[in-house]
């Protein structure tokens, strides 16, 4: 027993006086220092030549809503990078977390119950001043509730270091923007069709119902001529709802059933067609989906997680725990009541609050989609037991995976960013499955202990496959530098063999996981699809764009 104490102790000593040693050896002055410092200033350098700042998404934004009140220091990331590299235990170890908003934020709280929380004294719940904090060295993870982060602040100087990532992805708009998501859908279809692909890879494809871009002069008279016609009114009277109106704001809002009221609003807004081509307000009137799954009359959408883990290469993961929403009302086409048709938890919360239903009750579901499947089991719509691997799953991963792909060219292609975002989905009574719109950002509502638990599991295995990829590559860069880059540069080699040096660099900052860095066997989250054509089995080459297909 003494005999393994004073063992483990010896170790303990030589592990302390190694580590004051190489500590002694990085000190600032010392001449390792100053070589570290020469390789961080030329791996940035290297990087800075990668990325186009004049991009929209980089333009400097002032009072352009909720911004980030981080200070501007060109020398942070400089300073961060190489306090990592003094201090491998921040990332290799710690889990650092930098969440900016307050309050009753629950993502922030499980931050602080599961990891740390970078700036606990950071609380911004409104728009104030810029450059109130200091982003702490150690931080590992920015993930803000603001988006601007990188129109305020210099990607690669002030923030989006080396050995980090920033939780948002610059031209993530692209995506959650109904208007330009319907675009880029419309785009992708096309382009498959105009390359004869398959009715099967089209179906697989389609995330969306036919659609009108009123801001596009022909749509929008196009559907004109539709609800000009007798046939419509006769549908809208004996069936109902046939179209929906969507904005690009969320939580419900934005939103109109066209209804005979608001028919008579859009008819006013586009002059009954002849404000088309003038009235260039991005919208989009989509064509209901007027046969939707039924849970005890009440119509459902259930609201599935994925998170683009890098662009460089696309790394794809979806979440197999889906937050289940309910309808506040039942469901009925001849019904023109919001709370009827729109799903969303904001929705139903305020339906709740006006009627006087201050209990948690049937209008908030807390199941996962093994009930789902125990439901369908019971009522006949399905045999297998096995349905959501065999069917959902696929599904869901298909639709996000070419929801990605219809966008990915204006995204930045970057191994610093990622981005989480919440789909919302329907199934149909056919169980067939269409994406109603896609958050950003997703606000997390504890509107039940249930969510809560499903929350508290899904943001820390959210945040660990952030936290994987930038462990993998500080291990990649620290070993380049030690075994290249450092002795190039005391043999005042570097400038020489700075091309090749560059080129290698930049391969090891492209995104994938190292043995030592794998996910979690808990981890919930399924890999959907990872660069040089590794789809998981859930997409064909031959249902791709030849172009991709040929990127690969």
């Amino acid at each position: 027993m003494l005999q393994s104490f004073l063992l483990s102790l010896a170790s303990g000593i030589v592990l302390f006086i190694v580590y004051m040693y190489h500590r002694a050896n990085l000190s600032e002055g010392s001449a390792n220092y100053r070589y570290y410092n020469e390789a961080v200033k030329g791996m940035s350098r290297w990087l800075e030549q990668t990325v186009d700042l004049t991009q929209s998404h980089f333009q400097p934004c002032k009072n352009c809503g909720y911004e980030i009140a981080l200070v501007h220091d060109n020398s942070y990331c400089l300073r961060s990078d190489l306090f990592k590299l003094l201090h491998p235990e921040v990332i290799i170890q710690d889990q650092m977390v930098l969440r900016d908003y307050g309050g009753q934020d629950l993502a922030r709280k499980i931050i602080q119950q599961n990891m740390y929380d970078a700036l606990p004294s950071f609380v911004q719940t409104r728009q104030i001043e810029i450059g109130y904090h200091q982003t702490p060295l150690e931080t590992t993870v920015v993930y803000p509730y603001a988006k601007n982060y990188f129109r305020t602040h210099t990607f690669g100087k002030q923030a989006g270091c080396i050995f980090q990532k920033y939780f948002h992805v610059p031209g993530q708009e692209e995506i959650a923007l109904k208007s330009n998501q319907s675009t880029h859908f419309h785009n992708y279809i096309d382009n498959l069709k105009l390359e004869n692909k398959s009715a099967q890879c089209i179906k697989d494809a389609s995330y969306e119902k036919p659609t009108f871009r009123m801001w596009l002069k022909e749509e929008c008279e196009n559907f004109f001529d539709i609800i000009n016609t007798q046939q419509y009114k006769d549908k809208l009277e004996n069936e109902g709802i046939q179209y929906i109106y969507k904005t690009n704001r969320h939580l419900g809002n934005g939103i109109l059933l066209l209804d005979y009221q608001n028919e008579k609003i859009i008819r006013q807004w586009y002059k009954d067609s002849q404000g088309c081509g003038r009235n260039l307000t991005q919208v989009i009137i989509q064509e209901y989906l007027k046969n939707p799954y039924l849970y005890k009359g009440h119509k459902m959408e259930f609201r599935s997680y994925f998170q683009i883990a890098s662009t460089n290469p696309p790394i794809l993961y979806g979440y197999k725990k889906a937050l289940i929403k309910q309808c506040a009302l039942k469901f009925d086409l001849l019904d023109f009541t919001k709370e009827a048709h729109v799903c969303n938890t904001a929705v139903t919360k305020t339906h709740k609050q006006t009627t006087g239903q201050e209990q948690d009750d049937d209008l908030y579901i807390d199941w996962n989609l093994e009930e789902l499947q125990d439901i369908l089991l019971e009522q006949g719509k399905i045999k297998s037991r096995n349905w959501l691997n065999e069917e959902l799953y696929p599904q869901i991963m298909r639709k996000i995976t070419h929801l990605f792909f219809s966008v990915e060219k204006y995204l930045l292609k970057d191994s610093r960013v990622g981005e989480f975002f919440g789909v919302d989905f329907i199934l149909d009574d056919d169980l067939n499955l269409w994406i109603f719109e896609c958050n950003r950002n997703p606000n997390f509502l504890a509107v039940t202990e249930g969510r809560k638990e499903k929350f508290g599991k899904l943001i820390p295995d959210m945040l660990e496959i952030q936290m994987q990829l930038v462990r993998s590559r500080f291990k990649r860069v620290r070993d380049f530098m030690n075994n290249k880059l450092l002795p190039a540069i005391k043999s005042r080699q570097f400038q020489q063999q700075q091309e090749k040096f560059k080129e290698e660099f930049l391969q090891l900052m492209k995104d994938r996981f190292e043995p030592e860095y794998q996910l979690s066997k808990s981890n919930l989250a399924e890999l959907a699809y990872i660069g040089e054509g590794q789809f998981n089995g859930y997409i064909k080459k031959e249902c791709l764009e030849s172009s991709r297909v040929q990127k690969k």
